[in-house]
Parts: structure tokens; C-alpha cells; sequence
């Protein structure tokens, strides 16, 4: 997987995608005559762009092909698909991108300077952004630098990832607390941050569900958080509140997605078969809307295996859709089905389970589809599967399909590469730092055998 052509692919989508942004101009929010204000903007539109990318590229890519909703077809993603990772892969950008420009540093700078300033709506933001840019982190690598990132620390130590959680809570609680404050002097980054536009509130609901997807990330380790998850759920993103990523049909501000298939590597990545027949078998109309028909024949619709080793090529595969690779697309990341499948599988797991609670959550969802709904005659293992395929199916490209999968192990997948029975359950921390910071653990956890802590418990 070592190789120049790839690496040369990335450092061009992430040229484009993080500088190429067209977010940093001046905006009418703007005041020349607070320059703390204006490098808080800037600071914002950069941190914005990196968790895009962090959310649409190469994480998201691979985690595709895993989850078998995507199929790995050539180059780097061929070798993705059959599993071969490595401490020198490309993943080290996303590593990196945690802590430095975009990231974390710059983040903590918005917070701070905001806070002198008297905004702690801007501050709020920031604090929910440094959330889920470090949780991101964690999900992936689970012991990270945290408490000494982004400070005079040289070589920081890593936070055990039981740690780093109940720290990113914390965050979020001061997050919320800051948000609703509505003093005169907390206007927020208004139009520069390009989602909800500044909204206190609607950032304060985006809070409160992550707060319950983290909550979820711990609970296969700690079964309480099953109720912690459903108390914040429930006051969580509404329907039409989704956090989808900003994008636009010029190329410089487009749909990562479509800038890795039309720019930089087409047929490098395609259908996965096990999400096309699941689509198909219930004849789901998200099949249309997630993938298109193959070249030859646009009525049929075809997924290839993870590794390449079903036979099909360039002409008999089905891609991602015309809607989905569209330039304009806007990527749904944390949204209101999710916020619901959580009340589901939280009421279905919690200490007191309420089957019926959790069924109707599920059928929410269904519904906006349209799904057929799930019937009173489902229940136990068989409601917690349509559960969490639903939010498999939902969450389609994104990262969080995999903190699911290995907290519950479904939806069940039967085929791997050659000499592999089940998915990767992390990613080896990165040569490059290694080197750079003695603290990191060398080589780490081993990704097949030995799982993060919040997923001790390897799929079958």
C-alpha cells in the first residue's frame, strides 16, 4: 500500500478539499475592527473544512469497503479490501489533521480568544467541534494525546481512551452550558459556519446527540450508558435539523466523494455487494439513491466483494449514485435517524428494556424512507438486528457504521479476505508518529487481536 501514486493522490484531495474550501473570505458578520473576530473566522472556516475531510476521505473510504457497503477495486483500496494496513498507510494524514492546522490547536484558539472576548456561543461551537474531531480520533486509535495536545508538552503522553470520553462529556457539558448562554456579546460565527449558520440552539440539540453517540462508544464496556445515551437522545437533533456537510457545485467547495471518483481515482472504489443485496432483497428505493446501475446495463445493479474477488469489472459494477457523487451533495454526518436508532438500540439495551419504546423509534425512521414499519411479532435478537441494520443502511459512507458494528457485531458479514474471519477492529497508530513522538506505543495494539478499550469483545 506504500506507494507514490497514492500518496500523491492524497496530498491533492486534501489540497483541494482543506485550502481549496472557498471559506475563508470575509463575511458580513465580519467586524475590521475586531481582528480577534476576523482570525476566529478564518480559524472556524479552516476547522470546518478538516472535519469535513476528516468525515468524507480517506477514514470514510475505508471504512466503506469494510463495512462492505463500498467494494475495493484497485490501487490502495484493492489492498484496503484485503486488509492489508500497515503503520505507514495513509491514515497518518487523518492522525496528524487531529492536532494541527484545522484541528485541534486552532480549535482550542477560537475557544480561548472567544471566551476573553465575551462570546461564548463561538466558544460552544468550537468546543463541540473539538468533540467530535477528537472523538473521532479515539474511536479509531483509542488511547490518544489529549490532556497534554495543543500545550507546551513536547512529546505528549496518550489519555487512555476511557479517559479521553469522559473528558470529550465534560466538553460537551461545558459546550451546552456556554451555548445557552444568551448574553449580548455571544453572537457567534453567524453565516461563516456554513451549517446552522451560528444557531445556539440547534448546535446545543447537535451536543446533545453526540454526547449520545459517545455514550454508545463506551457501552459495550460500561452497560449504564445505555441510559445515558437515551436521556440525551431524546433531547437530541430533530427531524429537518441534520448536520450535513457544506458543499457546492464548484470544484474548490465540492463533494469530497465526487472529487476522489471524477478527479483523482475513478473505479479505484465501487458498490459493496452486502449492502446492494440487502437493498435490493427488501426492494428498499435507497438502493437507486445510493448507487447507480452498472455501465452496461443501468437496470441491474451489481456490489463487489471487499477484495475484488467476485469477478466483476469497471463495466459490470455498480457505483455510488448520480445524487451521491454529485458535486453539491450534501453528506448527512450526524443527523436525526441516527439520534433515533440511538433511542432504539438504547431502549432495547438499556437496564429496563422497552422493546415497544425501541420499535417505535425504529419505525420513525422507516417511515421517512418509506419502509414498511417493524411489527410487534419482532422481537429480542431479531428486533436489535433490524435495528441496527436500519442505521447501517442510514448512516451509508460514513465512519460511525464501524464504532456500530463493533459494539454489536451486526449487521452479520460472512465474507472476508482470504485468511481474515472478521473485520479490522483498529488502526495501527502511524510510523511517522512514532518517530516524531516517543510517547506513542510502538507498534500498538495489533488490529485484528487486540481491540481498543471500549470493544472488548471481538465479532465472531
Amino acid at each position: 500500500m506504500r506507494n507514490g501514486v497514492r500518496f500523491s493522490l492524497l496530498a491533492l484531495g486534501l489540497s483541494i478539499a482543506v485550502s481549496g474550501c472557498d471559506l475563508t473570505g470575509p463575511k458580513l458578520s465580519d467586524n475590521p475592527n475586531d481582528p480577534s473576530a476576523a482570525s476566529n473566522v478564518s480559524l472556524l472556516s479552516s476547522a470546518q473544512a478538516n472535519l469535513w475531510v476528516q468525515s468524507e476521505a480517506d477514514l470514510a473510504r475505508t471504512v466503506c469497503v469494510w463495512l462492505q457497503q463500498c467494494s475495493g477495486r484497485q490501487s490502495q483500496y484493492l489492498s484496503v479490501g484485503n486488509y492489508s494496513l500497515g503503520d505507514g498507510d495513509f491514515w497518518f494524514q487523518n492522525y496528524a489533521a487531529t492536532y494541527g492546522g484545522g484541528g485541534l490547536i486552532d480549535l482550542r484558539r477560537i475557544q480561548s480568544s472567544s471566551l476573553q472576548a465575551g462570546d461564548s456561543t463561538f466558544a460552544g461551537i468550537a468546543a463541540v467541534m473539538e468533540v467530535w474531531l477528537v472523538g473521532t480520533a479515539a474511536d479509531i486509535w483509542g488511547d490518544v494525546p489529549y490532556s497534554q495536545a495543543a500545550t507546551s508538552v513536547a512529546n505528549p503522553a496518550l489519555d487512555p481512551q476511557q479517559q479521553v470520553y469522559d473528558h470529550l462529556q465534560a466538553k460537551l457539558d461545558s459546550a451546552i452550558a456556554f451555548l445557552s448562554d444568551t448574553g449580548g456579546r455571544n453572537v457567534g460565527p453567524k453565516g461563516a459556519e456554513l451549517v446552522y449558520g451560528g444557531n445556539d440552539s440547534l448546535w446545543i440539540r447537535m451536543a446533545e446527540t453526540l454526547k449520545a453517540r459517545y455514550f454508545m462508544h463506551v457501552a459495550e464496556r460500561i452497560p449504564a450508558a445505555y441510559d445515558s445515551a437515551l436521556v440525551h437522545a431524546q433531547l437530541g437533533i430533530r427531524q429537518g435539523q441534520d448536520y450535513n456537510n457544506y458543499h457546492t457545485s464548484v470544484l474548490t467547495s465540492s463533494n469530497i466523494w465526487f472529487q476522489f471518483f471524477t478527479t483523482a481515482a475513478l473505479n479505484y472504489v465501487a458498490a459493496g455487494q452486502f449492502l446492494v443485496d440487502q437493498l435490493k432483497n427488501t426492494s428498499d428505493p435507497r438502493l437507486r439513491e445510493y448507487y447507480s446501475g452498472t455501465p452496461v446495463d443501468t437496470t441491474v445493479f451489481a456490489g463487489g466483494l471487499p477484495d475484488g474477488s467476485d469477478g466483476l469489472t469497471a463495466g459490470t459494477i455498480s457505483s455510488l449514485s448520480a445524487t451521491r457523487e454529485a458535486p453539491d451533495f450534501q453528506q448527512p454526518l450526524v443527523t436525526w435517524a441516527e439520534t433515533q436508532l440511538i433511542i432504539a438500540e438504547a431502549n432495547f439495551s438499556k437496564a429496563a428494556p422497552d422493546e415497544a419504546a425501541a420499535r417505535a423509534a425504529l419505525n420513525n425512521v422507516l417511515a421517512t424512507v418509506p419502509m414498511p414499519p417493524v411489527g410487534g411479532g419482532v422481537t429480542g435478537p431479531a428486533l436489535l438486528n433490524a435495528i441496527m441494520t436500519e442505521k447501517y443502511i442510514q448512516l451509508f459512507q460514513t465512519i460511525e457504521v464501524w464504532s456500530d458494528y463493533r459494539r454489536t457485531c451486526l449487521p452479520a458479514f460472512t465474507a472476508f479476505p482470504t485468511g481474515y474471519t472478521r473485520l479490522p477492529r483498529r488502526l495501527p497508530y502511524p510510523l511517522q508518529e512514532r518517530n516524531a513522538n516517543p510517547s506513542i506505543p510502538d507498534p500498538g495494539p495489533d488490529p485484528f487481536t487486540g481491540g481498543n478499550w471500549n470493544d472488548p469483545n471481538p465479532c465472531p
